[in-house]
């Protein structure tokens, strides 16, 4: 699963991606993103990368309680397409989530652990996106996680490398191979809901 990531700002983002046009508000960086905020998002529109401000977790165009779902800031890969929550934005509502890392929870002793892409660059998370009542929601795709990254976290979010984005974005399969991450352990400081600071991607005892 991916329930804490750390967000990047606009002026990273802008200069990975060429973007065809962005929101107003610019994006700060920020490093302990939590489900039930708005986060950046990249979809395509006029065959360009629009980026704006989406709220994270997910509610269909069909939804009708007052409530949001619980627990839709996360979509398995492996359901994703046949599950009515998630069906049509597979089809229809593809994005983009620009992420400086992620964290994960070492299941057997809660040890926090920070992922990221091992060249440096910022990740592409593969999500889906929803407009309903003219406001954007959106989810993470998550697989099971691959290599050693299995060690911390039996689940992870569906990375996306520079040649499979486009793909993504038209429809295609999830690519067979993640790009290289790298992970470490951080302070369990982000255990905190109100914790915030570059601090906290900082490697643990360094």
């Amino acid at each position: 699963m991916c329930g804490r990531y750390a967000s990047p700002e606009s002026s990273a983002i802008e200069r990975q991606w060429a973007l065809l046009r962005s929101s107003g508000t610019p994006f700060a960086a920020r490093y302990n993103v939590a489900p039930g905020t708005e986060v950046p998002l990249m979809a395509r529109k006029s065959g360009g990368l629009v980026l704006g401000p989406a709220r994270w977790g997910f509610v269909p165009r069909w939804w009708k309680q007052a409530r949001p779902p619980r627990l839709s800031h996360n979509a398995r890969l492996e359901e994703a397409a046949t599950k009515p929550m998630w069906r049509d934005a597979m089809q229809r509502g593809r994005a983009l989530l620009p992420a400086l890392g992620w964290y994960e929870w070492r299941e057997d002793d809660r040890q926090p652990y920070f992922f990221r892409p091992a060249d440096g660059s910022l990740a592409a998370l593969a999500a889906l996106f929803s407009v309903i009542e003219g406001r954007v929601t959106c989810a993470v795709l998550t697989e099971a996680a691959r290599g050693p990254a299995a060690s911390v976290h039996a689940r992870m979010p569906v990375v996306l490398g520079s040649d499979a984005q486009s793909k993504w974005l038209d429809g295609g399969e999830v690519p067979a191979a993640p790009p290289s991450l790298e992970f470490h352990p951080v302070r369990r400081l982000l255990n905190s809901a109100t914790a915030e600071g570059a601090e906290l991607i900082e490697q643990a005892g360094a």
